[in-house]
């Protein structure tokens, strides 16, 4: 099983290290790192839409290479390892809900620009 060091790059960086409110990730590993929406809603308001877009088209870069069974993904920025499928699945339902809580907070960054007159992009 080939091992895959995972860099978790910025702004995806940043908006976890945003939600770690838990505990921290030196000791908790993604347990530290709350996936609450208005949290995550919160960093977008804060970072704008294109750091935004950026981190969810990283998570879902993130995804691909943790969903294959094959790999064995190490993380040292997010403490965590898919040594087995129980750190794959766990890794993986995380990594879903940042994606799914920046989908609707991204939506709702472009909903509020075009709102306001503004090209969203």
């Amino acid at each position: 099983m080939p091992f895959f060091e995972i860099d978790v790059p910025t702004p995806l960086s940043d908006c976890i290290s945003h939600c770690e409110v838990e505990c921290v990730m030196g000791c908790c590993g993604i347990d530290a790192v709350s996936t609450d929406p208005a949290l995550i809603e919160e960093w977008v308001h804060e970072a704008g839409l294109e750091q935004a877009l950026r981190a969810l088209t990283q998570v879902e870069d993130l995804m691909a290479v943790v969903e294959n069974p094959l790999n064995h993904v190490v993380s040292h920025f997010l403490n965590h390892q898919t040594g087995n499928e129980n750190g794959r699945s766990t890794l993986l339902t995380f990594l879903q809900r940042f994606k799914e809580a920046l989908q609707t907070a991204t939506q709702g960054a472009r909903n509020d620009i075009e709102e306001e007159g503004r090209d969203p992009d």
